[in-house]
């Protein structure tokens, strides 16, 4: 009985002398949650950089907000920065991918990757967002063939076309590459095809607003606005048409219809408008009457003819603004078909190194 009693207590002493755990000191619990954050810091730049080639721009700005909290102070943080910026660019969210380029340039020497590159992503942004006097007023006096270029794009939808040719020319003689004078060719063919661009003549526009109600607006394609003209017209002609208003004279009075009419009068007094008597029965021998018709006739002629002159007056003033959105929308479409992201091949910061 006491051999078994000292069995178990030393099978006792042994297991519980194998499952202590080994003293660890400070210094080893903190290498290890070092190792340990590292290693959850890795996958969070990883997983971004992932989910922005991607293009999964909502995900991927939450893990950059998550990896911005959780290491406020890692060295990452510019190029986190940046890729916050660019995929707000690539949602259309110009105002949040200006705030977050600048945040970027204030965080970085000027001659950093990341801080040339925000500033180039920046001033991209202001022509995409159609903010050409803050691109021109950013970019006067530069020497850098980036920004000339995208100056020369400014001056292309402001349709300076001398401008933005010198411009060009300017950039291309910076970049001293066979690669960009490919890349400017289509632009001096843009600019040079302006002249050929279809154009409306104000004096046919004119003249056809002359012919028929409307007809300068239907010459400008401005549907909604010929049809307008054309109905308005045509329904106050017609209005008038029916101004032709006969009432009888004198102090007569009518009863119902003309054909059961009964004057309740007699002694009528000699004169002008007087009626005759044809016998007892004092019934007017004849009846006249008095026309109204212009009463009711030129006030809607007077309306009609002011709508029909000031269409087409309209029309031919409204010629040269037209003429000028033909050659925006050219414009737009050449820019839309040569992109100036073309032309953004600079050095970017990446989350991951890669090696070649």
């Amino acid at each position: 009985m006491r051999k078994t009693i000292l069995k178990i207590l030393a099978f006792s002493i042994v297991s519980l002398a194998l499952s202590q755990q080994p003293y660890r000191s400070v210094d080893q619990v903190r290498e290890e949650w070092t190792d340990f954050t590292s290693y959850q810091r890795e996958e969070m730049v990883s997983f971004c950089d992932f989910l922005f080639r991607e293009g999964q721009y909502e995900r991927c700005l939450l893990t950059s907000f998550q990896l911005l909290y959780k290491f406020p102070t890692d060295p990452l943080k510019p190029a986190v920065l940046y890729y916050i910026a660019r995929c707000y660019e690539e949602m259309g969210n110009y105002n949040l991918a200006h705030r977050y380029y600048r945040q970027v340039k204030n965080s970085e020497s000027k001659t950093s990757i990341t801080y040339r590159a925000a500033s180039y992503r920046d001033l991209y942004i202001n022509l995409m967002a159609n903010e050409i006097d803050d691109l021109m007023e950013t970019t006067e006096a530069t020497d850098d063939p980036y920004l000339i270029t995208f100056r020369g794009y400014g001056y292309m939808k402001r349709l300076q076309w001398e401008d933005a040719k010198i411009s060009f020319i300017s950039a291309q003689e910076l970049f001293k590459h066979s690669h960009y004078n490919k890349l400017m060719m289509p632009l001096y063919q843009a600019i040079e095809n302006v002249a050929s661009v279809p154009k409306h003549n104000r004096y046919l526009v004119f003249l056809s607003g002359l012919i028929m109600p409307g007809g300068g607006q239907f010459m400008l394609k401005e549907w909604d606005k010929g049809q307008g003209v054309l109905t308005s017209v045509g329904l106050l002609a017609l209005i008038a048409t029916w101004g032709n208003v006969n009432t009888l004279v004198g102090s007569k009075q009518i009863m119902e219809s003309e054909g059961s009419s009964l004057p309740i009068f007699e002694n009528f007094k000699q004169g002008r408008n007087d009626v005759s008597l044809t016998g007892p029965d004092k019934i007017p021998s004849t009846v006249k009457i008095k026309s109204y018709s212009l009463r009711y006739i030129i006030p809607p002629l007077a309306i009609s003819g002011g709508i029909f002159i000031g269409s087409v007056w309209k029309s031919f003033m409204d010629t040269q603004e037209k003429n000028e959105r033909l050659v925006e929308f050219y414009i737009q479409e050449r820019i839309d078909r040569i992109s100036p992201e073309r032309f953004l091949d600079f050095p970017e910061p990446s989350l991951v190194s890669t090696k070649e």
